[in-house]
């Protein structure tokens, strides 16, 4: 049980976070699940069954960042927690709770959450549709120990620091680079990870309406109609913008450097992808 006292002298977590934990003390002590879905995941929901973990990302609940590319990708404030489901109080008092737990009882998390993937196991042993693992749905966590822990298990995660795509070794989990147009420094990773034909995922500042000032080409594979990215080859994949307005995508059209592809920086995206051609 997490105490008021426990909760006061933790360095992990941010001032904010504390006097929410402290307010939400009976919701925090409650069981819950660490592994959950997303209507995404579900459209490929006939090859694999999908678990995926969101967290609270970067330093909005942790004083260390749990995303340690966001501030060169600039995605922080875009970021998919703020959307659809996972920004509506539910999912962001569940995805708080998950992240405080992680942080402050590492121990009983890491129980807990190879508990909820043997289970999930178990039920794919008895429906005949394999399991398949995302630890990092809003987050970008070494989680090398539990993958190692359950080398029978499919793990796969994006990741924005190009050094983790490239190292990793492990057969049973997949990464997939998640490109920024942000900075300098995310722009360099981006053509680094086109010239060694990593599988490559970019977010566009368009939610693919016909009124959208910003279409995406028909030559970049779409990552929006599944997640199943470790069936994917090394392409580059688009993903559309989620949890914006119109008025939003057409002022950050405007923006050079952005998370986005925008109309902006769209010949410099171009320039970049052509360099794996």
């Amino acid at each position: 049980m997490l105490t008021k006292t426990e909760i006061q002298a933790s360095t992990a977590i941010n001032a904010s976070t504390k006097q929410w934990a402290i307010d939400n003390l009976e919701y925090l002590n409650k069981q819950m699940r660490y592994l959950g879905s997303s209507v995404k995941v579900e459209k490929g929901a006939d090859k694999f069954d999908t678990y995926i973990q969101y967290l609270q990302p970067a330093d909005k609940v942790a004083t260390a960042t749990l995303c340690t590319g966001a501030a060169a990708a600039g995605c922080k404030e875009p970021c998919l927690i703020s959307s659809g489901q996972l920004g509506m109080s539910h999912g962001q008092r569940a995805a708080t709770k998950r992240t405080i737990l992680m942080l402050l009882r590492p121990d009983s998390y890491k129980a807990a959450l190879l508990a909820e993937i043997d289970k999930a196991e178990r039920r794919a042993l008895k429906t005949g549709i394999p399991a398949l693992f995302r630890l990092n749905g809003t987050s970008d966590i070494d989680y090398t120990d539990i993958i190692k822990e359950r080398p029978k298990s499919l793990f796969y995660d994006y990741s924005k620091v190009l050094s983790n795509v490239r190292k990793n070794t492990l057969a049973n989990y997949d990464l997939t680079y998640s490109a920024s147009m942000y900075s300098k420094q995310s722009r360099a990773a981006f053509k680094k990870a086109v010239k060694a034909g990593h599988r490559i995922a970019v977010a566009f500042n368009t939610k693919g309406l016909a009124s959208d000032e910003l279409q995406i080409s028909h030559k970049l594979a779409s990552f929006d109609k599944t997640d199943l990215r470790h069936l994917d080859g090394a392409v580059v994949g688009s993903l559309t913008r989620k949890g914006s307005n119109k008025a939003d995508r057409a002022a950050d059209n405007l923006q050079e450097n952005s998370f986005f592809v925008t109309a902006a920086n769209l010949v410099a995206f171009n320039d970049i992808i052509a360099v794996g051609g």
